[in-house]
């Protein structure tokens, strides 16, 4: 057997092994990966070994939006994902402006606590999760809030929550998702607003 045959083998042989190894997708518990062959979905792997075909089948990448704290702050991170988590996560997302029914300007902060109940619809029913269920946040947080006065705002936190989780599941079961809670942390009036009702306060 010459060299260059023997090369050739080894070649073969790695370029071989390379083919099987990468046709091995150990998916985590709690997880699934979408598979796409030659562009269009055609499986969805489940935790555990999973066997696919290497060139021809491959993970989708999906975009997806988080909200890391540091330092007090809140900042978004943006990364490209395969493995979808279908345990429930969290999605604290920055404090919006909201203007009340009698024009007062706020600061309302919230938090979502949702799930994804069917991956293959996260994926491909909605273009990016996590923007979809802030945008539908804000959109009903201005709602709501929209529809109180800045006194009823402040303590009805239980009442602005149990709206929110109504309308926010509701449109987002056609992405597959749950929405089991959405909790506002903080509201914040402005300051003049603040020293007015603590003035009225101590008069009282």
């Amino acid at each position: 057997m010459t060299e260059a045959l023997m090369i050739v083998i080894a070649a073969v042989g790695v370029f071989i092994v390379t083919l099987v190894v990468k046709g091995i997708r150990i998916v985590p518990e709690q997880s699934a990966v979408m598979i796409e062959r030659l562009g269009k979905f055609r499986t969805q792997l489940d935790a555990g070994l999973n066997i696919i075909i290497p060139v021809v089948d491959k993970p989708r990448s999906i975009p997806w939006r988080a909200t890391v704290k540091e330092g007090g702050q809140k900042y978004y991170m943006v990364s490209n994902i395969t493995n979808l988590d279908l345990r429930e996560q969290v999605y604290d997302f920055p404090s919006q402006s909201v203007i009340t029914r009698d024009n007062v300007g706020i600061q309302v902060d919230a938090v979502v606590y949702f799930q994804i109940t069917h991956p293959q619809k996260a994926v491909y029913e909605i273009s990016n999760l996590p923007i979809a269920l802030e945008t539908l946040t804000q959109t009903t947080l201005r709602n709501v809030i929209g529809e109180m006065d800045l006194d009823d705002t402040l303590t009805s936190r239980e009442t602005i929550n149990a709206s929110l989780v109504e309308t926010i599941d509701g449109a987002a079961q056609a992405w597959g998702v749950k929405v089991n809670r959405v909790e506002v942390q903080d509201i914040s009036p402005p300051q003049d607003v603040l020293a007015s009702m603590e003035q009225q306060m101590k008069a009282e």
